[in-house]
């Protein structure tokens, strides 16, 4: 009776020893933070054109980031268009002005969707925001570089909303693609493009690729 008293301590006072280091035994799994978008480069292509432009991208939680960017692109009215002479140059009839956007300035929120139904390296999001924009024109007859002593500039106020999926190359880098709408349009008159109308909407549809670099 008097061993089986002290081997029942002794396996007590084993149990109790193992409960209290068994915390320090075990290793501590570090959690790996999920990658998300630090900020990107941006290219665009619409009926006005290519542009170019950069995003910064602010995470709130794990599914809403604030993005602020910059994007520069031309602009042309779509009834324009480009003739070539005997000599290859290209002329455009009744050009009266360049037109460029510059800059538009993105504001917005981005919202990732379906984070429980697709892989975490596909991660389809919805974007709006508000979007003030300059529209730059310079006098056609000048050259290029030189007719920006002319220029001249009017500013509004719009907004963008879209679509779009980023796909996770790696940690630390992936691609996007996003379709927006933007409404760009000007308050009072417009600007000529070409002599025979003017040009009041540099809104519409935009495909944004862009190139994203992850923290």
């Amino acid at each position: 009776m008097k061993k089986l008293i002290i081997l029942t301590l002794f396996l007590a006072l084993a149990v109790s020893a193992y409960s209290q280091t068994d915390d320090t035994l075990k290793p501590k799994l570090k959690r790996v933070k999920e990658p998300q978008n630090n900020w990107s480069m941006n290219l665009t292509f619409s009926d006005n054109g290519f542009g170019l432009g950069a995003t910064k991208y602010f995470n709130v939680s794990r599914d809403i980031s604030i993005q602020t960017g910059i994007l520069f692109s031309g602009a042309k009215d779509d009834r324009e268009f480009e003739q070539y002479d005997f000599f290859g140059n290209s002329v455009t009839p009744f050009k009266v002005n360049r037109l460029f956007m510059f800059p538009i300035l993105n504001i917005g929120m981005q919202y990732r969707l379906f984070r429980d139904d697709v892989t975490s390296d596909m991660r389809p999001f919805i974007n709006f925001g508000v979007s003030p924009a300059a529209i730059v024109y310079t006098p056609y007859n000048e050259s290029f570089f030189s007719s920006f002593k002319y220029a001249k500039a009017k500013y509004t106020l719009g907004g963008y909303a879209g679509v779009g999926l980023d796909y996770m190359t790696s940690r630390t880098s992936g691609l996007s693609f996003n379709l927006r709408y933007y409404y760009l349009k000007l308050f009072g008159e417009g600007i000529q493009s070409i002599s025979t109308a003017e040009i009041k909407n540099f809104g519409g549809i935009y495909f944004i690729f862009s190139y994203n670099f992850v923290k």
